[in-house]
Parts: C-alpha cells; structure tokens; sequence
C-alpha cells in the first residue's frame, strides 16, 4: 500500500467506477476551460493591429468586453466548480469511509484524491485547451460579425492565453483537492460509511426565512416597477437583483415546504398514489434541495435576461443610428463658458448669443464648402445651487436648466410660453422637492465677513416660480450632450423662458457652466467634401480661456459609416459577450439538473423498491416519478419567468441609454428568448428524466441478492 503505483492505479478505477458522477464534472472543466481560453485568446490576439481603418474603438470594445468576460467567468468557475466538487463528494462519502473500514489511514486516501484531482486536472485542461484553441477562430468570426468589423487573416495559439488559462484551471482544482481533504481530514471513518444513509427529518417552517423572503422578493419586485427612468434604474437595478436573489432562495428552501405540507393537509388531493408519493418525496427533501433548485431558477433568469437584453441592443442598432445620424455627415459645434468671473463683461455676455453661435458654425461650414440640409441647437446649463429648505441652506443636486426653444428642439413639441421668472419642472429625482412651487438661491458663494450662521444675513437671488409640469427629457440632454458625465442620477431638469435667464443664475449664482450645441446634418457629400468639412471643423474655432473668461468652443465631425461602426461595435460586443456567458451559465445549469436527478434517483431506488413489493405497481410507480419530475423540475422555470416579467421595465429603461425605446422588439426579443430556453430546458429535462428512471427502476444490489 506504501507503493507509490498504488494510488495511481486506484485512483484511476475509482473514476472509472463512478464514471457517471466524473463524466459530466470532467465535461464541464472541458468546457470552462475552452471558454477562458477563448476570450484570453481573443484579448490577446495580434488581430487587434488590423481591426479597420475608420473605426476607432474596435480594439477598445473587444478588448473591454472581453476583459469583463474573462472576470465574470472566473468568479463563475470558483463558485462553480466548488459547488460542483460537494455533489462528488457527499456521493463519495461511503465509498471513502469503506477505504477507512479496510484499513487505509487518512494518508493514503489523501494519496488517491490527489491522484484523482490530477486525472481531472491533466484530462480537463489539456482537453479544454485543445477544443478552446480548435474554437478560438470560429468565436473571432462570430465576434468580428457581430461587431461588423474586418476579420484578421491567419491562425495562431495564443500562448499567453495557453499559460493563463492552464495556471487558473489548476489552481481552481487544487483549492477543490485542499477542501476535499480538510472534509476527509475532519471526519470520522464511521460517519464517511453512513454518509450516504442519514435519513432527512420531516423540515420545520422558518417563519423568519419566509418573512424575509416574502419581504425580498417583494422589495425587489416594487424597485423593478417603480423605478421612474433609466437614471434610477442603473443605481437600483442590483440592488433589485440582490433583493430578488434573497428571495428566491428563502422561496425555494421554505415558502416550498410550506406549500408541500399544505397540499399534504388537502386529503382529496394528498391520498392519491401519485401525489401521496411525491409530495411526501419532495417535503423530505426540499430543505436541502431548495438551495439546488434556487440556483437553477437564478441562473436561469440571468441567462434569460443576457441574451434577450443584448439581443434588443443588437436588434435595434438600425434604429439607433437612424436616429442619431439620420444623413451621411454629422457635426456638432459646441461652445463652454464657466462661471468663474467675479465680474462679467459686455464683451463677455455678448459671447453667449446662440444666434451668433449659429452664425459663426455655420460659416465655418461655408468655408469648407458645405451647408447643412437640417440640424438644431439646444443650451442649457448645469449648476448646483445652494437653497434655502426646510428652514437650512442646502446645496442642491446637479440642476440642467434648459430653455423652452431647447426643450422644443428635444421633444419635437411646441416651445412653452414662460414668462421671465417661471419655470416647467421635469424630474423623477428624490429631490424634485427643492424646485416643487418655488425656489430661489444665494446669489454668491463669498460671505464678505457676514455671520451666515443666521439665514436672515444671507443674499438670495429673486424668486422663481413653477408654472408647470413638462415631458422629462433629461435622457435626451445626457445622451445628445456628450459632455455631461456625472451626477445625473441625482439630477433635476427646469425649463426657462430663454438665454437671458440662463446668464441671470450662472452670473449671480457664480457658479456653474453654460452649454450651447448645435447638430448639423449633411447629406449626399462626395468623399472629398467630407474630407474637407471634417478638416475644417477637427480645429478648435474659439478659446478664450487665455483672457481667463471661461470660455471654450470646438467643433466634432463625424461621419455616418462611423457612427454605425461604434453603435454596433459596442451591441454585437454585448451581443457576443451575452449569448457566450449565457452558453456557459446554461451548461452549468445542466450539470446541476443532472446531478440532482441523478443523487435523487439513488436517494429513491430503495423506496420505490419496497413501494413495489407492497403491492405498488410498476404503471403507478412511473406516475409518481413523472409528476414528482414534472413539479420540480418546471418550478425553477416558472419562477424564472416571472422575474423576467417583472424585470422588463428595468430592461426598457436601461435600454433607453443606448436611445432604444422600441418596447414591441425588446418585448418580442424577450419573448423568443423565453421560448428557445423552454425548449432546451425540455430536452435537458427528457435527458436527464431518463438516467433518473434507468437508477429507480434498477433493484439494488442488496435486493439482488
């Protein structure tokens, strides 16, 4: 036994023996491995050097996705092939205890497990980097697809991607080989031989994991509706995601076990072979098998969620560039003036003309021989006032301030008519409260020597009246002003009357910066016209910021081909990166169905043994089996579907970021996503079913002899 080729030899027969327990385990590090060989490879691929002229954010965008991809992976493995070792192990529990009862010390079984862990990690990796590497170009060409970008020539093995891959497969398996031995370490021989023989006592209701799982799971449902626009959406969406996880795992692990004894109470529905059987088999098990259960429903959904959000990003990328760039030619020329004088000049305030602005783009576009075909302007400004509320001076949220003609060139409604002094109110911000009615603010951050410790010395500004609600189109401002990048989670929009207002609060505010943006599209350019408007409009045409007046202006030029280059670069990114992690969660999903089938058949081949020699026959034995199936095996789906349901409004919203507001294809993207899942879950299901009934239907060894 001291001999070395001993360990080897056994360790090598006990895999072969519980082959249908290592098979699967052995398939998925397979497959794990080959799916993080293929986006280190795809990080690391020379081909980035020939990703087109005239993009570029290709190399970015890959480069990007496939970095949150190698992350969300690896954090995915550790969990995975952790959770998926216990399966192997608990199974394993009296075959270990056996080697104890034969005479081997916890040294020698320590030698076969190390031996087993190197099978798996020399079989799994070396096989799951060869079919990574046979792959890699078939995932290149799907990605480059998608991203609508040039496919680079020529085959290569990444050999950096080779030793990474290798290096973190190993390490997962030897942390999986360090747990395995600290169990067998800290456990007894006679508990390792009746490991699989501890019978389950009949679960008691926690009534305060159903409390909390009633209470999370709702919370979680009423941020998904509530949540008024997609600012709120991004700060609360995982946090609805957390809420809704609690809750799905007290839903599975005690919600269940209070409806299973209810329908044992129900007398007309519980005496009746087929559900005495399997409500009575569920009940017993469920306290441990809801955590299985939980996990397929999460992992469901977030497979679900991926494919059919970056499908509707994908789908309505045509729409998106239709919208932004509706001709051939898009610029942009913007202007900056800070408020940072303590005086402003004539001069100064005269700078602030949108009309002049306009002029001035314009003839820049004269001189480079084109002229605008449609176009708008809108200004606006962002500042953060200090208010008096409640009885204090508070400072306020990042507030846009935009004027009505801006308002109108964003919603494509009529101007309002607003005195000077009124304003319209649009929000979805908790402090919408500040601007409710009235506000006004103090007109200068510098105290001169006053005591402001008593509101009463304080200089406010005149007052300001709410004349109104108004359409919120603070998405709109965020997604066509690129330059505004923060706070807008937080953020309130008021609508004034015109440019003069806007000057009033940054001038005696003193604070604050004034925007003006006006899009010019340009339609049916030859080449040479669009190389000659880009090369007249790439320059900066005004900085004053050398007089120290705040002022900056420039021009940005882009072309359609462009736009459409980043808009699907970026949603065939999402695209690839969503449907990749949803292949690998999905067959992570599979591997724990299979292992839960296949641990319960052995858990009631004994049962339905003695069942059958009590008069049971084999007819009513597989109804029971069909409807325990059945139950457990769609309760994941359905409940996957209805967080789906109450998560689409979350999904809209953050579409609406990326300018998609098409409710019917994300709806239908949804949907079709729903229905490819119920179709695979079917067959995993007929699949799976099946070794269930080939265990149950097998008398035991004992009952053989």
């Amino acid at each position: 036994m001291r001999k070395l080729s001993f360990y080897p030899k056994l360790a090598a027969r006990s895999i072969k023996n519980n082959r249908q327990f290592y098979l699967p385990y052995i398939l998925t590090v397979i497959g794990t491995c080959a799916a993080m060989y293929i986006l280190y490879a795809l990080n690391f691929d020379p081909g980035f050097s020939q990703l087109g002229e005239g993009t570029t954010n290709g190399q970015a965008y890959v480069s990007m996705f496939m970095t949150i991809g190698i992350f969300l992976v690896s954090v995915f493995c550790f969990i995975f092939l952790v959770y998926t070792n216990s399966f192997l192990m608990k199974r394993r529990t009296k075959e270990l205890g056996l080697y104890s009862v034969l005479g081997m010390g916890k040294k020698n079984i320590a030698g076969i497990m190390v031996f087993e862990s190197l099978y798996i990690a020399v079989i799994g990796i070396v096989l799951g980097l060869a079919l990574g590497i046979l792959l890699h170009k078939l995932m290149t060409l799907l990605l480059y697809s998608l991203m609508r970008l040039p496919v680079p020539f020529g085959f290569s093995v990444q050999l950096p991607a080779v030793l990474s891959t290798a290096m973190f497969f190993a390490l997962m398996i030897f942390l999986t080989l360090i747990l395995n031995l600290w169990r067998v370490g800290r456990s007894k021989p006679v508990e390792l031989l009746r490991g699989g023989n501890v019978g389950e006592k009949e679960p008691k209701i926690n009534w305060f994991i159903v409390i909390i799982g009633v209470l999370s799971l709702g919370g979680g449902y009423f941020i998904a509706m509530w949540t008024p626009d997609s600012m709120w959406a991004i700060a609360l969406y995982f946090v609805a995601v957390f809420l809704v996880i609690i809750g799905t795992y007290c839903l599975f692990t005690s919600l269940s076990i209070m409806a299973l004894k209810a329908l044992r109470k129900n007398k007309r529905y519980y005496y009746k072979a087929k559900h005495f059987i399997s409500v009575s088999g569920m009940l017993y098990r469920m306290k441990r098998n809801g955590v299985g259960l939980a996990n397929i429903c999460i992992i469901a959904t977030m497979v679900m969620v991926m494919i059919s959000g970056t499908l509707s990003l994908y789908a309505g990328s045509d729409e998106i560039v239709k919208l932004n760039a509706p001709t051939d030619v898009i610029s942009q020329g913007r202007h900056y003036f800070y408020y940072t004088m303590e005086e402003s000049t004539p001069e100064e305030r005269e700078l602030i003309n949108p009309d002049a602005l306009n002029d001035y783009v314009l003839s820049r576009y004269a001189e480079a021989g084109a002229e605008p075909t449609s176009g708008y302007q809108v200004e606006y400004l962002e500042v953060s006032l200090e208010i008096p509320y409640n009885g204090a001076l508070v400072v306020s949220p990042t507030l846009y301030i935009i004027t009505a003609d801006s308002y109108a060139a964003l919603t494509g409604e009529e101007a309002p008519q607003l005195a000077s002094g009124e304003y319209l109110l649009c929000s979805g911000s908790p402090y919408a409260d500040y601007f409710t009615d009235s506000f006004s603010y103090l007109i200068s951050s510098e105290y001169n020597g006053r005591d402001y410790s008593d509101p009463a010395n304080y200089e406010f500004s005149r007052e300001y009246k709410m004349a109104g609600e108004c359409k919120n189109v603070l998405n709109d401002v965020i997604r066509n002003q690129t330059i505004i990048t923060a706070g807008n989670d937080a953020a309130n929009l008021l609508v004034v009357d015109g440019t003069d207002t806007l000057n009033e609060i940054g001038l005696t505010s003193k604070s604050g910066c004034y925007y003006w943006e006006g899009r010019y599209n340009f339609a049916q350019l030859s080449d040479d016209e669009i190389v000659a408007l880009v090369d007249r409009t790439i320059e900066q045409p005004y900085d004053f910021g050398a007089a120290g007046c705040g002022y900056v202006g420039y021009f940005y030029t882009t072309t359609r081909v462009s736009f459409e280059r980043d808009i699907f670069g970026f949603a065939g990114g999402f695209l690839f990166l969503g449907v990749f992690l949803g292949l690998v969660f999905m067959m992570a999903a599979v591997l724990i169905i299979y292992y839960k089938q296949v641990s319960e058949g052995y858990e009631d081949q004994r049962r339905f043994d003695i069942m059958r020699k009590v008069g049971l026959s084999r007819r009513e034995a597989r109804r029971s089996i069909r409807s325990q199936i059945l139950t457990v095996f769609f309760l994941p789906l359905i409940v996957a579907a209805i967080h789906i349901a109450f998560d689409f409004k979350l999904v809209l919203q953050l579409l609406t970021l990326f300018a998609l507001n098409n409710t019917t294809l994300t709806a239908l993207c949804t949907l079709g996503t729903l229905a490819v899942f119920c179709v695979i879950y079917a067959a995993v299901y007929m699949l799976t079913a099946r070794a269930y009934y080939k265990i149950v239907d097998a008398r035991p060894q004992e009952a053989r002899n």
